[in-house]
């Protein structure tokens, strides 16, 4: 989602602003005043409309009047309108004594439902509430004004951050929480850099979800050693306890998946607060048979995307589609490949039920993502080489630093091992190999600095090389 407020900046545009618009990305765009446009501003509406179907602009209520005008602004592709009205609730409960706190400010209820009812129905139509000191009526009027249709509203107070603004805010969102509307998302400015402070102190969990995780598939083939569901000791060991089978249960739970349209449904219906969808879990997101078409819905809504994978599955183009879909800030897509070795000798000892040539093919797959990105000029996918570390490979990290620099990955991350149960105990680095592997983490961060190599989670690295070989390695 980008924001661009132009109201009192003489609606002055930099078309780079835009350069990267998604397909889907909201981009809130707040005007002055239509009547005001310059060409300039109206090729800089076009333009965005042609890069994501989702382009709002935010005028005065009374301009949506201009029919010919805001015709115009429809012709360049916009999806819509937020009208900024003006609360004003002391007008309406004074207004001849007709006034009633708990049916919200009828006036601009009525006029909210009256031009919903004219204005052409593929087209979005919403309210920016500009909110004064008085927020009397403004939860029943948001209310009403989602009843007349409006998905989602936007609440732009009129003075800076304050606890009593906080707490007048606080009662609005209680009074909606208890209303219960459907799919109703509450934002407070887009544009303003308190926004996630408003949205904290207020709690306005009507939009302040940020980072969604979503698990696609059970499914995998690998037999990592340190995974509790498919390492084949975990495996071995649930055999045991069930007289040499796999419960139908547990079957049953290793092919589970999300049916396509669910997840398709679920991405489209999230808040535009959202800045990150991440896909992982039990099993490999990529296995799925809808995983690059369910990902691309995602960044075709400008979310950025975070995927946990060991990257075996992807064909030639399923990499060329989601390559086109990152960007020249790589953080907005991004690959964990779940590696655990840097060479196939090692790649195969910590899968065991793996061959050399599955390591080949997932070399291939990350140089491929490297090479078109190197092509592109720097803009693609991010890649992050993840290591789990454990007795098998822990003292192989200097190879997975080189595999990273091979493949073009800004980042390396060397994830201590978890125990899902005693079968993975031997797997642990036992004190013996504490030493040395406190070398071979100092080795391979050395490496990482001189190649340009992020590490992630420096601190938890550096603490292992402290506490396993004191002042004999320098940190």
């Amino acid at each position: 989602m980008k924001s661009l407020d132009l109201a009192g900046q003489g609606d002055f545009v930099d078309h780079r602003a835009i350069d990267l618009l998604k397909p889907d990305e909201l981009l809130y765009l707040r005007l002055s005043s239509l009547r005001l446009m310059s060409d300039d501003l109206l090729s800089f509406v076009a333009r965005a409309a042609s890069l994501s179907s989702r382009v709002v602009l935010s005028i005065p209520l009374e301009e949506i009047d201009d029919v010919l005008l805001v015709q115009k602004i429809l012709n360049v592709g916009v999806y819509g309108f937020a009208l900024r009205m003006t609360h004003r609730p002391e007008r309406w409960l004074l207004n001849q004594g007709l006034g009633d706190i708990y049916s919200g400010d009828r006036e601009l209820i009525d006029r909210y439902s009256y031009l919903r009812s004219t204005f052409p129905l593929d087209r979005f139509l919403t309210v920016e509430f500009q909110v004064g000191e008085d927020t009397r009526v403004l939860g029943p009027s948001i209310m009403g004004v989602h009843q007349a249709g409006a998905s989602w509203i936007v609440l732009n107070p009129l003075s800076e951050p304050s606890n009593e603004r906080f707490r007048q805010f606080r009662e609005v969102i209680e009074y909606l929480k208890i209303r219960g509307p459907n799919r109703l998302n509450v934002y407070f400015p887009f544009w303003r850099k308190d926004t996630a402070e408003w949205d904290l102190k207020t709690q306005n969990t009507f939009s302040c979800l940020e980072i969604v995780h979503i698990d696609i598939s059970n499914r995998c083939s690998h037999s990592c050693v340190f995974c509790g569901l498919y390492g084949a000791e975990a495996i071995d060991d649930v055999k045991k306890r069930h007289g040499g089978t796999l419960p139908e249960g547990l079957k049953n739970l290793m092919k589970m998946e999300m049916n396509p349209e669910k997840c398709l449904g679920i991405i489209q219906s999230l808040p535009w607060s959202v800045r990150m969808i991440q896909f992982g879990g039990m099993g490999d997101p990529l296995m799925h048979e809808s995983a690059v078409e369910i990902i691309a819905a995602a960044r075709r809504r400008g979310f950025a995307v975070e995927v946990l994978s060991n990257m075996e599955y992807l064909s030639d183009d399923d990499i060329g589609l989601l390559h086109r879909l990152g960007s020249i800030n790589s953080y907005e897509f991004h690959f964990i490949a779940n590696v655990s070795a840097g060479t196939p000798e090692l790649y195969v000892k910590t899968r065991p039920r793996q061959n050399e040539k599955t390591f080949e093919k997932v070399v291939r797959n990350l140089s491929l993502f490297r090479d078109l990105r190197e092509q592109a000029g720097g803009i693609g996918v991010l890649i992050t080489i993840m290591c789990v570390v454990n007795r098998l490979n822990c003292l192989g990290l200097l190879d997975i630093v080189k595999l990273a620099k091979e493949i073009g990955a800004l980042q390396v991350w060397f994830k201590p091992m978890e125990i899902h149960g005693d079968m993975h105990r031997p797997y642990v680095p036992g004190d013996e190999l504490m030493s040395a592997m406190a070398r071979a983490y100092a080795e391979a961060i050395a490496y990482a600095d001189e190649c340009g190599v992020k590490v992630v989670q420096r601190d938890v690295c550096d603490e292992i090389i402290r506490k396993y070989s004191g002042d004999s390695v320098n940190v």
